[in-house]
């Protein structure tokens, strides 16, 4: 099915967002087509971001907001150039730029999780309402999220709920899991901060290798903990069945899912269902993830998924063991993962639904 679409054109849309997200760059990117964007960010691109930064640099104007010149543009442009809206990703520093916009401005926002959900100061609290107060619409991607953000005053009928869904054409199997006979793979490209918990990954790791040595783990990412995560598997002796592969760009992190059989997720809480386990869903790879957030409305147990409670390696490593024992069965379990993102997690689809808002305020 070829699904067409009709982008609305000539809007001025004013993104504030980080250029490290990958998620953003690829929102920015869909719209960038058919409106006139300016980019205000206030960070350089990563290894992920890169590409669809260089791209965007043709397409649209990006300024940063830690640079002197463009922070005198920044300005002007809020305070008294006209714009069709302004939507804010991620609800942290760069929000308070709004503090330079006019009272009629419209306003989006949308919140990620960790800017609602962790513990804010009372001053972060205060800004937040300050926020919500102000903006036009809020779009999301999680009732945990949604229903955080009307406690902090957002309107209850200008909530879209909204995933950064995925491009199910180009994060597609190039390969069957356990179709290597002799190895198997087991990945993970959270990020190396406490709150993705990759060392329970880890400890699971030791444990199944001292009895297997036919499994090869593959650690993507990066984060403050890196040293910390490098050590324990130094300590451990574990080198060898352990690989840090750093960031990956677009390409690499398709290789990575393709490499491997089975993803883990020990992540501790989530805005909604995390892009990577919609990834690896997306790729027909065998998911694990921790019981928490949305994971459970979309991960059904032993149907397309396995879940475990955070932080019990004990549980998880049971989980991969049946996993292993039954590889027959878990082969479906992956081609039903990604019926599942085909249906509900379409990065198109979920774009459209955000157009629909976009048109209301040219």
């Amino acid at each position: 099915m070829i699904l067409l679409i009709k982008i609305k054109k000539n809007l001025r849309i004013i993104y504030i967002a980080s250029a490290k997200s990958i998620h953003s760059a690829r929102w920015i990117k869909f719209f960038s087509s058919s409106n006139n964007i300016i980019w205000i960010t206030n960070a350089e691109p990563s290894k992920e971001t890169i590409k669809e930064f260089n791209y965007l640099k043709k397409k649209t104007t990006i300024l940063n907001a830690k640079k002197l010149k463009d922070l005198f543009k920044i300005l002007k442009l809020l305070l008294f150039e006209k714009y069709s809206l302004i939507h804010i990703h991620y609800l942290g520093w760069h929000s308070l730029l709004t503090l330079f916009t006019r009272t009629s401005s419209n306003l989006i926002l949308t919140p990620w999780g960790s800017d609602l959900l962790v513990n804010n100061s009372l001053f972060k609290k205060i800004w937040l309402i300050f926020l919500f107060k102000k903006a036009k619409y809020t779009i999301c991607d999680s009732e945990r999220l949604k229903n955080a953000a009307i406690k902090l005053g957002a309107k209850k009928n200008k909530i879209l709920l909204s995933m950064f869904g995925i491009d199910t054409n180009s994060y597609k199997a190039q390969r069957s899991v356990f179709s290597d006979e002799k190895k198997i793979v087991i990945g993970s490209n959270r990020k190396f901060e406490k709150i993705y918990d990759v060392l329970t990954l880890l400890k699971t790791a030791k444990s199944i290798c001292e009895n297997r040595d036919d499994i090869l783990f593959l650690i993507a990412g990066d984060g403050s903990l890196k040293l910390e995560l490098k050590k324990y598997v130094l300590r451990e002796k574990l080198s060898n069945k352990i690989i840090f592969l750093g960031l990956l760009n677009k390409e690499e992190m398709h290789d990575f899912y393709n490499k491997i059989d089975i993803f883990v997720s020990t992540s501790l809480s989530d805005g909604g269902l995390s892009s990577s386990i919609a990834e690896a869903m997306s790729f027909e790879r065998v998911v694990i993830a921790t019981n928490n957030s949305d994971n459970s409305l979309w991960i059904k147990d032993r149907k397309n998924g396995y879940l475990f409670e955070n932080k019990d390696s004990v549980k998880l490593r049971k989980i991969i063991e049946f996993i292993l024992k039954n590889k027959n069965k878990n082969v479906l379990v992956g081609k039903s993962a990604r019926k599942v993102i085909e249906l509900n997690y379409s990065y198109k689809k979920e774009m459209m639904k955000v157009n629909e808002i976009y048109k209301r305020f040219k």
